[in-house]
């Protein structure tokens, strides 16, 4: 009952807020292929990379401080360019080794590495920023920007395989992590907006360098995949406005 009593203060506290500083609220829903740079390839090899694709989907609550009644003080003209973004995604990948063991079949460990197959799943919370190129207060139909952030993701990895792992693999050597991982990555990347009434399409593109190099599960013992696991994401999506509702209610 406490804990429900301070939920309670902290929403109350939150309305009256919003209701003074008039922040623009948006929701957002957005999907789109997504594709990783892990140790099941080499690095710099974008074959690797676009080989070990997968898909996402996310959902994002948007404030904009435009409005708001400390944008003279506070804000100044930041607040004309910028709107915060928190957001909920999900995305799955799948894995086959596509690297130089693989291309060459001479390889005494072609079947080995051939045989592996593997899945990431990531459950990620970020804190993002939406800075824009043009004033919002313009209120152009197109609108280009930058995107900026840190996330914190929890990544499911699986490994199978029908033959023994390759000698960069073995499990005595540590270099298997099945594990759940949690970590947090850097976001960063551009998309534009496109206005519609009370609607926006919206088109983005977003590079993930995670502070790992377990994000697959695996932890080669090899030159060529020391680098930490890389997430590219491709997005489509709809952000609502709920400006006009919001204002209603108070």
């Amino acid at each position: 009952m406490k804990a429900l009593k301070i939920i309670i203060c902290i929403l109350v506290i939150s309305v009256k807020i919003n209701a003074q500083t008039v922040i623009n609220s948006e929701i957002g829903v957005y999907l789109g292929p997504t594709f990783m740079q892990t140790d099941y390839g080499e690095a710099h090899n974008f074959k690797s990379s676009t080989n070990n694709g997968g898909f996402g989907y996310g959902i994002a609550y948007v404030a904009a401080f435009s409005n708001s009644k400390y944008n003279s003080i506070v804000f100044s003209t930041i607040s004309k360019h910028l709107k915060e973004r928190f957001e909920f995604s999900f995305s799955k990948t799948r894995f086959e080794y596509d690297g130089a063991p693989v291309n060459n079949l001479s390889s005494p460990e072609y079947e080995n590495y051939k045989a592996m197959k593997g899945e990431t799943k990531l459950y990620n919370f970020g804190l993002l920023s939406e800075i824009y190129f043009l004033s919002l207060e313009h209120h152009s139909k197109f609108q280009p920007y930058f995107i900026t952030g840190m996330s914190y993701t929890s990544a499911t990895p699986s490994l199978k395989t029908t033959k023994p792992l390759p000698n960069a693999f073995l499990p005595e050597s540590d270099n298997v992590f099945l594990e759940k991982q949690n970590v947090f990555s850097f976001t960063s990347g551009l998309g534009f907006r496109y206005k519609l009434n009370n609607i926006d399409f919206l088109l983005e593109s977003r590079y993930n360098p995670f502070f790992s190099d377990r994000i697959e599960g695996l932890d080669a013992n090899v030159d060529a995949d020391k680098n930490n696991d890389t997430q590219v994401i491709f997005n489509i999506g709809i952000v609502f406005h709920l400006d006009k509702k919001y204002r209603k209610l108070y």
